[in-house]
């Protein structure tokens, strides 16, 4: 009898503290206990962080999770994004999801987190908008609604972070053997902050404009992606500008170098991968340089040489070449001044990078017919008469001789006769019939007959009427 009595005693003690059970009665209010605590788009550290609530903010507590998490209604200041194309304006501040199965994915105060969703919308779910941005994704731009959080969308808080506002409740987590008691001492300043947060060193360093929370590693991924993107549109950058400027300034094993670094360092193999397809360009520009320095010295040396020879036959004949504007691979150098690529250079490049000459084919045909006209000092645009830099013999139009049957002249744009034409090697005067052209080659004169040139080569310029 005694035992039986000190077994309905003990039922009774038990029976008169209904309080001290699990809190079953969802939901209810709870209020921050910490100076900071953050709000997660999940039950773990592992879920971006969405906000951060300041000490005695009520929230309301919908369930006890595994871990100590607490799911709660979005606090005040949540959001969401929803791609816009999904959703029909009814009005600057509301809007209609015109699509079945639109994801709206958890907004975080701390960068444009776009990789976690909770709710997928139906058609005709009205959602109210609260502005409009846009924001990088895996696929690239696209602009999103910033909207308020939909029905039944939830986020989380450590329950380390709060206590229950109702008094009751809190004396049953109090006797919660699962839960964090209410009465239990919390810790000092900031009791609950992200996984990651930034260095303390940088915030030493007066950096103000760094987040103070990491980003996810989706978003992370992603700047990660678009940072490498950028270096290497710097460096492609770097190399087109490189091309189209002096070739005796190109540092092609330089830029090899820096796309070789990124790729070493690159996290993303997507990038990995196209750098890659750099490096054939390089070794092309690398064979293009080459043959190009062959032309510029091979171009110096007739140069030199035909002045030599216009300046001999001036002294002896008197003769005076026509003006034309200048022509060919190589800048005109003036007196003074260091030599230059020209843009006629440049076009070659630019015509060569699409269709490279083979070896065999005499690159002077790449050389579009109308060059650019190279300024001079006292507003002269063309060749002066005379001048060491003029490598042609004689300039004019080509022309059928009207009395030596299949023979060639050239004259003047007036029909002047200036010189019979004598082709030499494989030159093809047809071919130039009626064209403005420098000739090259040498020339000589017959007494009581026209000069002769006997022509070695010819390139298309534009003559100064």
């Amino acid at each position: 009898m005694r035992f039986v009595a000190a077994v309905v005693c003990l039922v009774s003690i038990f029976n008169s503290v209904p309080a001290t059970g699990q809190v079953k009665d969802f939901p209810y209010e709870a209020k921050v206990v910490a100076d900071e605590a953050f709000v997660r788009s999940g039950a773990g550290d592992g879920y971006y962080p969405t906000q951060k609530l300041a000490r005695d903010t009520v929230v309301i507590v919908h369930r006890h999770d595994p871990g100590g998490w607490f799911m709660i209604d979005p606090p005040e200041g949540s959001f969401s994004w929803i791609p816009e194309r999904f959703v029909t304006r009814l009005s600057d501040t509301e809007g209609e999801v015109k699509m079945e199965d639109v994801a709206a994915f958890v907004g975080s105060e701390f960068g444009d987190e776009i990789s976690l969703f909770q709710r997928r919308m139906k058609t005709g779910e009205k959602v109210q908008i609260l502005g409009q941005r846009d924001i990088d994704s895996t696929s690239g731009m696209q602009s999103m609604l910033k909207v308020a959080p939909p029905k039944r969308e939830r986020r989380w808080i450590p329950g380390s972070a709060v206590v229950p506002v109702d008094e009751q409740k809190r004396l049953q987590m109090n006797a919660d053997p699962y839960a964090v008691p209410g009465n239990a001492k919390r810790p000092e300043g900031i009791a609950v902050t992200p996984s990651k947060t930034i260095n303390t060193q940088t915030a030493m360093n007066g950096v103000t404009d760094t987040p103070e929370v990491a980003p996810s590693s989706q978003l992370a991924q992603l700047q990660s992606l678009r940072s490498e993107q950028k270096q290497l549109a710097e460096i492609d950058h770097k190399f087109r500008e490189m091309i189209l400027g002096d070739c005796s300034q190109w540092n092609l094993d330089g830029i090899e170098a820096e796309y070789r670094s990124l790729q070493d360092s690159a996290a993303n193999r997507s990038i990995a991968g196209e750098i890659d397809m750099r490096y054939p360009a390089i070794g092309k520009y690398r064979r293009k340089l080459a043959r190009l320095m062959d032309l510029k010295q091979l171009t110096t040396q007739t140069e030199s040489k035909d002045a030599e020879l216009v300046g001999r036959h001036q002294s002896i004949f008197g003769y005076q070449a026509p003006v034309i504007a200048s022509a060919g691979p190589e800048s005109i150098q003036v007196a003074g001044t260091p030599p230059k690529l020209s843009e006629a250079f440049e076009a070659f490049l630019h015509r060569d990078t699409s269709n490279i000459a083979s070896n065999s084919e005499p690159m002077i045909a790449e050389i579009p017919d109308q060059m650019p006209v190279e300024t001079f000092p006292g507003g002269e645009n063309a060749i002066t008469p005379g001048s060491p830099q003029n490598r042609y013999i004689g300039a004019g139009i080509v022309q059928r001789s009207s009395d030596q049957g299949s023979g060639y002249v050239l004259t003047t744009p007036a029909g002047k006769v200036l010189a019979d034409l004598k082709p030499s090697g494989n030159v093809r005067l047809e071919e130039f019939i009626g064209q403005q052209v420098g000739v090259q080659g040498s020339r000589w004169s017959e007494k009581e007959k026209r000069d002769i040139i006997e022509v070695s080569g010819l390139e298309a310029v534009r003559i100064r009427r």
